[in-house]
């Protein structure tokens, strides 16, 4: 990697050094201030002011590059909303400078044609109210290969505009001449040509503001963009000699690589399993959208290798239930899922035949390519439509990222820009960083795409599988309902707990954290020796580049017992929306080790008696829990049961050898309802049989034409009398592992 310097240079004492190394003489200032403007005077009729009258598109505002020129920064060439001018009714100006007669040089916008519905050019000096006559239209004719400019041809010389004469080879020392809007007003300036001189490995360069570059005597060499300029003599050369892809021929290499997107640049349709049925607690807490998600449309990139990158980022909760990737291709198909990346917001895929024209993802170094014209598409999905929108963009910068990469700085929508070599490969995807668990905000959004690189993609893809993230994968109905487990319930710490147990300087006063309020016997925490009363602060997992902070969400009820002594006036309208009384399994620990993967190691931060302690565990697979307990539906009866499980039992101080299962769910109107069972109690013998379990349910009310269940809810108990008025049809047999009131 090339070792970058920066050595910034002094220049109240002259003009630049840097010029004294094209020149090999001695620094010399540009002349003193009557010197100056006489430069300024002598280039004024060579300055232009371009307007650009902008539209809208298909409702969307116009986007481009509109910093000021002199912003010498990383992040200078951000993408504006230029909507202010439309709302104004004028034009957007920015200055320019004739080449020749008829050839203006002008900075690249970088704005996809689509939203200038014009282009006029006036000279420095004409009021803006000048009639047409004091005007030329101008048209983009060309773009400089490694400039940040447009050359635009007038339809007509300008009166009173003075053609430059260029002579590259003139000595030193030079000066800008350079024309800005400031206050509202057109200025002329002079300044020096040179600023700090930057060194990375063997390139040279030097700051050089945008602007007529001239020698001291007026004489105009070249025209500077606003970009650095190579130490030594290959800057000076005539705008118009500039190596330039004419707008022909920009067009016409957009619109191959356009033709090459329709059929590798696609919506592919992901459809996932009917999520199971949450809690109303549970939903309130974890939320819904991503639960009850059935249908999802994302952008895919086919490529070679039979394979597709499918630019999504998936929850571990989502990709489990993930059953089909259906490729709206020319003709569709269908992809087989490969792998989840670990580091990026997308997922790989595989097809059985070959895919046409796939897109091959450049592994070029993006940093000489700093400032080079390369075509662009913007591509984004509008529900099932494919919008795509081609023009062109330049990197004009980079920042760090992941593990030391680099980033390029893209004018435009990251969310959606793609860049491409002008051979048609792939340069620059956009593709979010995939958040893990340490990282994720809770009230910001992760899953934005940034551009990132396609040579860490294709070096990602080619190291599959270390590269995947083995925790986020499709699984069956009943791998889903597989929960980590540690073996303590636990209650939300609060700044009065937090200061209470001496820990709100390690849990930002009871914002994380967590009090251990139960142990399992057995458990990978009671084996640990943990014990109720510890503060759980963090987790530390290997894969994780911070620990990550507990936090547990307060019950959305308000911490109220639940309401036994009420629920005989509930009706059953209402059965669905009934919380159950004991807590969910799942919460944001359980979950948070259930997608670091099973198998993995960990260790846990507690705080107890004055210090902290720390305790090694590996993530393992925990009892059926009363989500995922096995259930069996009787449909002659209307009900659904489920077995006992252990959070289920300690809820209702049941003893592991005490008989009943649970009543997770009664249809409207059924013999159940009318017999007046209801959600939650418990059914303990079925025609003064014990029942132990669903399947022990299923046997004793198979084929009867009376049933006499003994039921309990909470300590008191009753008899329930349900008659048939045939024998019982088949019912519906017992499932282990569904969701709560799935048949």
């Amino acid at each position: 990697m090339a070792y970058r310097t920066h050595v910034a240079l002094l220049l109240g004492l002259a003009a630049s050094t840097a010029f004294a190394q094209t020149s090999g003489k001695k620094a010399e200032s540009a002349g003193d201030a009557q010197e100056q403007v006489t430069l300024a005077q002598s280039a004024a009729p060579a300055m232009v002011i371009v307007e650009y009258t902008l539209r809208y598109d298909k409702g969307e505002a116009p986007q481009g590059v509109s910093m000021a020129e002199e912003e010498r920064n990383p992040y200078r060439y951000q993408s504006n909303d230029l909507t202010e001018v439309i709302k104004d009714e004028r034009p957007f100006e920015q200055a320019g400078y004739l080449a020749d007669a008829t050839h203006v040089v002008t900075r690249d916008l970088q704005m996809d044609p689509r939203f200038i519905k014009s282009i006029a050019v006036r000279r420095y000096g004409a009021a803006a109210a000048d009639p047409s006559t004091q005007r030329a239209t101008a048209t983009i004719s060309a773009y400089p290969q490694q400039h940040n400019a447009v050359i635009l041809t007038l339809d007509k010389a300008l009166p009173g505009a003075s053609v430059p004469a260029f002579a590259p080879q003139t000595a030193g020392p030079y000066a800008v001449v350079r024309l800005q809007n400031e206050d509202a007003q057109w200025r002329l300036t002079v300044a020096p040509l040179g600023g700090a001189v930057t060194i990375t490995g063997d390139k040279k360069t030097f700051a050089a503001p945008a602007g007529l570059v001239v020698s001291k005597e007026g004489v105009p060499l070249t025209i500077s963009t606003g970009d650095d300029l190579p130490v030594g003599e290959g800057w000076r050369v005539a705008p118009l000699s500039w190596p330039a892809t004419s707008a022909e021929q920009l067009a016409a290499m957009t619109a191959k690589i356009d033709q090459a997107a329709q059929q590798g640049i696609v919506r592919a349709t992901l459809n996932f399993r009917s999520p199971k049925a949450a809690d109303p607690r549970q939903q309130m807490l974890m939320g819904t959208d991503e639960q009850n998600t059935t249908v999802q449309e994302a952008l895919a990139v086919t490529l070679e290798g039979n394979r597709v990158l499918v630019l999504v980022d998936l929850k571990p909760t989502l990709t489990a239930r993930l059953e089909r990737i259906h490729l709206n291709t020319t003709p569709p198909i269908d992809a087989h899922f490969q792998a989840t990346l670990s580091d990026f917001g997308a997922l790989v895929a595989t097809t059985d035949k070959p895919l046409e024209k796939p897109f091959a993802l450049a592994t070029d170094d993006l940093r000489p390519l700093e400032g080079t014209l390369l075509p662009a598409a913007d591509i984004e999905l509008q529900g099932e439509q494919r919008i795509a929108t081609f023009a062109h963009r330049r990197i004009m910068g980079f920042h760090l990222g992941l593990r030391n990469g680099t980033y390029p700085e893209i004018p435009g929508q990251d969310k959606s820009t793609f860049l491409f070599t002008p051979g048609g490969g792939l340069l620059v995807l956009p593709v979010a960083r995939r958040a893990k668990a340490a990282t994720a905000e809770r009230y910001t959004r992760d899953d934005l795409a940034i551009a990132t690189p396609a040579a860490d993609l294709a070096a990602a893809i080619k190291n599959l599988p270390s590269s995947a993230d083995p925790a986020n994968v499709p699984l069956s109905e009943e791998q889903e309902n597989r929960l980590a487990w540690v073996g303590v319930e636990l209650q939300p710490l609060s700044p009065e707990l937090a200061r209470a147990n001496k820990v709100a300087d390690q849990t930002s006063d009871g914002e994380t954290g967590a009090v251990v309020t139960y142990v399992y016997p057995d458990s990978p925490a009671g084996k640990a020796g943990v014990e109720p009363g510890w503060i759980l602060l963090r987790i530390h997992a290997a894969s994780q580049p911070k620990p990550i902070d507990v936090r547990l969400d307060a019950d959305p009820y308000g911490g109220e017992s639940f309401p036994w002594d009420r629920l005989g006036e509930a009706s059953e309208a209402v059965f669905d929306r009934i919380p159950s009384p004991w807590p969910p399994v799942e919460n944001s620990v359980t979950r948070t080790l259930t997608d670091l993967g099973f198998g993995s190691k960990y260790s846990i931060e507690f705080f107890h008696d004055g210090k902290l302690d720390s305790k090694d565990f590996t993530v393992v697979q925990g009892p059926a829990s009363y989500a995922s307990a096995a259930h069996f539906k009787s449909v002659p009866l209307g009900i659904t049961v489920r077995d006992l499980t252990y959070e289920v039992r300690r809820y209702l101080q049941k003893k592991p050898d005490e008989p009943g299962v649970v009543v997770a769910k009664i249809e409207q109107g059924s013999k159940a309802s009318v017999a007046g069972l209801k959600p939650f109690e418990l059914i303990t013998h079925v025609n003064d049989q014990p029942v132990k379990d669903v399947k022990d349910f299923e046997k004793l009310t198979a084929g009867q034409t009376e049933i006499r269940l003994s039921v309990k809810r909470m300590t008191a108990g009753r008899i329930v009398k349900i008659s048939l008025d045939a024998p019982a049809p088949t019912s519906k047999p017992a499932t282990p592992g569904a969701a709560p009131g799935q048949d």
